[in-house]
């Protein structure tokens, strides 16, 4: 069965993290994806952990962000590189790049010649600030989109140092919002025949992730913001995190009346109703109404006790577990959020996936990924149509590099 987006053609100029998490989904998705790298690989080729053979240079952190692409050798300092890639532009539906703003156009590259050289292409531009702004000229990672959009002040303990995220959380948003753009303006493109250039920042996108804060700030002159409040919910409560007396923990999400009376009933403590009966009643004073829930939580021997209980009263709550225990997941398994992937020199390794699954379509992952620019020389000729003399020319003049068979 073919993916939902079998036939669509992309050009991967996009390194590290978010262009290449975005293109992998498309990847899974059934897209036809061919990527650039240099000559020394990108970056994330040099992290641990090592897999496959040494001359390969790969890691675990690149293969979960590259496979099912092929992979070509361009150099985009040289006229004839960038020549090439602008004729692999024009093969494909969708261009995704991650340089800061402006190097694009700098390489001739850029939105203006694209859409010249073929007014149906999309290109998707990814950078932490974006291409428009007052702060488009900043250069950043994800830990500075982070600390500009606010989300750092909201994590961590109250009174305590802001905490970033234990993800590449601006990065991988960034490539999540990416994808659906790519979507709206593929939409746009069957309806106008005509392609656009999509820009995400990091900021934007992690500033719009945040919940109820900006809304609430908006009609208070800033007054309803609050701040860092740990594992205990200030709006949705009770919702958070308790232990139990082994040192395993509950996450739990319990608002609303309905729910907190079943909680009232698991717990066989009535008196609570009397002081937080009412939704308004426990926001306003959360503090002991936690106290009391996470006491009781630790009288329990284990999380998983606890959650079974929880569960028995039609509640909702779960032992956090860790990512090593997901790696074999039942669950995950079935759905395909972790599928198999033949590795040389490691087998069948159960790898992510793109989260997304339809009833008449596949989403499965591509084939694993290899060495730096191995795939140069098919795509040359498969692609772009060039002889065997025209490319080993290219390779003769430094041009391309990478794999020749």
């Amino acid at each position: 069965m073919p993916g939902p987006y079998s036939g669509l053609r992309v050009f991967d100029l996009s390194h590290v993290i978010a262009g290449p998490f975005c293109t992998r989904m498309l990847a899974d998705m059934g897209a036809e994806v061919i990527r650039v790298e240099q000559p020394t690989g990108d970056l994330m080729r040099a992290l641990p952990v090592r897999v496959g053979a040494p001359e390969d240079h790969l890691s675990s952190a690149y293969v979960q962000y590259n496979n099912g692409k092929r992979s070509v050798g361009l150099n985009l300092k040289a006229e004839r590189g960038r020549e090439l890639a602008l004729e692999l532009a024009d093969w494909a539906d969708v261009v995704v790049e991650n340089f800061a703003p402006g190097v694009l156009a700098d390489l001739g590259l850029g939105w203006d010649v694209l859409h010249e050289r073929d007014p149906r292409t999309i290109l998707c531009s990814l950078s932490t600030f974006g291409a428009t702004g007052p702060y488009s000229h900043l250069s950043g990672f994800g830990l500075v989109a982070e600390a500009y959009s606010g989300l750092m002040s909201l994590t961590g303990t109250d009174g305590g140092t802001p905490m970033h995220f234990g993800t590449a959380l601006a990065d991988v948003n960034s490539g999540v919002h990416a994808l659906a753009a790519m979507g709206a303006a593929l939409h746009h493109r069957s309806s106008t025949g005509t392609g656009t250039h999509i820009d995400i920042s990091a900021f934007d996108a992690l500033f719009a992730m945040i919940d109820q804060q900006p809304a609430a700030g908006a009609f208070t002159a800033g007054e309803a913001v609050r701040g860092k409040y740990g594992n205990r919910h200030t709006t949705s409560v009770p919702s958070g995190v308790a232990t139990c007396a082994d040192g395993s923990h509950v996450a739990y999400g319990m608002s609303g009346d309905v729910f907190f009376q079943r909680l009232v009933t698991a717990m066989d403590a009535p008196d609570l109703l009397d002081s937080y009966g009412t939704v308004a009643s426990r926001v306003d004073n959360p503090g002991p109404l936690y106290d009391r829930i996470e006491a009781w939580a630790a009288t329990w021997a284990t999380a998983d006790a606890l959650v079974e209980h929880l569960v028995a009263h039609g509640l909702s709550a779960a032992r956090v577990r860790g990512v090593r225990e997901n790696l074999d997941d039942i669950h995950l398994r079935a759905r395909g959020t972790l599928s198999p992937v033949e590795f040389s020199g490691h087998g069948e390794v159960w790898l992510q996936t793109a989260p997304f699954r339809f009833s008449d379509a596949q989403v499965r992952p591509g084939k694993a990924a290899s060495a730096i620019a191995a795939d140069t020389a098919r795509v040359l000729t498969d692609v772009l149509g060039l002889d065997d003399a025209a490319v080993a020319e290219l390779y003769d003049h430094g041009v391309v590099h990478g794999g020749r068979t």
